[in-house]
């Protein structure tokens, strides 16, 4: 009978989660870990001849089982409260926050940004007003001195030597901790109200009293959830919108297509930021009929921007957005939407993480 017992003991558990296994929808995205999840494998005989057939299956079983997530967080919490497990995969949790860490200047990297903005400056334009700013991550803020940091001021420092000729506008002292996701290294555009009056003192735009209305969409999980085991909950994304920012028309040149500033669905991709000018995109180019001046801006731009940006389209006539990891400087000559010469403003607006790994800009 004792034996009986071990046995249902076992087999139990096993059988009731086959059952699970068999009864429960396969999940084709991880939000929380940012990927696609296995499913069923096609059978083929190339797949058999290469041993990647049950290997998949094996990956499959893994990916799609019963309360995948609630044993995750499961571990999570195990390895945060028991083995006090803080870092993995340079991710370090404080208190409810995750923070990436990288205490290291790439010095080449820094001189490959330079190089590579200044070269696309000086070919298409360089008398316009063309300023820039640097985006820090949250580490900068972090309390914790048993935390290593690089060294933001010679970074800025050497930035400000190859970019002479520019206005510098510091966003520094507009921002703190709480100004970004808990679990992403982006900011939330509903902390960047000192960053907006900063920026628009210093590129000469009008005070304009607009109004906002604030909307959310949710769940939101950022991009160092899924790189270390943590009990943090999902986030809400936060953003402000008008009739002025409503009414504008995107073009997204790679999809030439027109689309909204805010995509609310896109929380649903695999980055929820997507909500945000539909994320990580080459070119884009924003026209506002309604605008407060008749004034074009074009922006040199990592992901940050995707979510300052909006807040900036009641200003200007037009404003195009230019991501250099997705295209070639040298492409923008062919593409007559782009107008340099109509004496447009410039901003180049890049974060930490990329100047200081800058090798995608092209």
């Amino acid at each position: 009978m004792k034996d009986k017992l071990t046995i249902i003991g076992i087999l139990g558990p096993l059988f009731l989660f086959c059952i699970l296994g068999i009864c429960t929808p396969d999940v084709e995205l991880s939000k929380e870990e940012r990927r696609k999840l296995e499913q069923i494998p096609k059978f083929s005989t190339t797949a058999i001849q290469n041993n990647t057939y049950f290997s998949k299956w094996t990956n499959y079983f893994t990916d799609q089982f019963p309360y995948r997530n609630e044993f995750r967080k499961l571990k999570g919490l195990i390895s945060l409260n028991v083995f006090q497990k803080k870092t993995e995969n340079n991710v370090v949790q404080i208190d409810d926050t995750l923070y990436e860490i990288n205490p290291y200047i790439d010095k080449k990297s820094l001189t490959h940004f330079t190089e590579q903005l200044n070269k696309t400056i000086t070919t298409y334009n360089n008398a316009s007003n063309i300023y820039y700013s640097i985006i820090p991550d949250k580490t900068y803020y972090l309390e914790d001195k048993k935390i290593p940091k690089l060294d933001y001021n010679s970074l800025v420092d050497q930035i400000k030597k190859e970019f002479k000729n520019y206005t510098y506008i510091s966003l520094f002292e507009e921002l703190n901790k709480e100004s970004y996701f808990k679990t992403d290294i982006h900011w939330k555009q509903n902390a960047l109200e000192n960053v907006l009056k900063n920026l628009k003192k210093a590129m000469n735009l009008p005070d304009s009293n607009l109004s906002w209305s604030k909307q959310e969409v949710s769940p939101f999980y950022g991009a160092l959830k899924s790189r270390i085991p943590n009990n943090i909950a999902e986030e809400t994304i936060t953003f402000y919108t008008n009739d002025s920012i409503e009414q504008a028309i995107v073009y997204n040149y790679e999809k030439q297509t027109t689309e909204k500033a805010y995509q609310k669905e896109n929380i649903n991709h695999l980055d929820g930021y997507d909500v945000f000018l539909s994320g990580a995109t080459a070119l884009l180019i924003i026209e506002n009929e309604h605008a407060t001046t008749n004034k074009e801006l074009i922006v040199f731009r990592d992901s940050f921007a995707s979510s300052l940006i909006p807040l900036l389209i009641p200003e200007y006539q037009k404003i195009t957005l230019i991501d250099l990891r997705y295209i070639k400087s040298e492409y923008l000559k062919n593409i007559p939407e782009i107008s340099f010469q109509n004496n447009p403003d410039i901003l180049l607006l890049y974060s930490v993480p990329l100047i200081n790994n800058s090798y995608t800009l092209k």
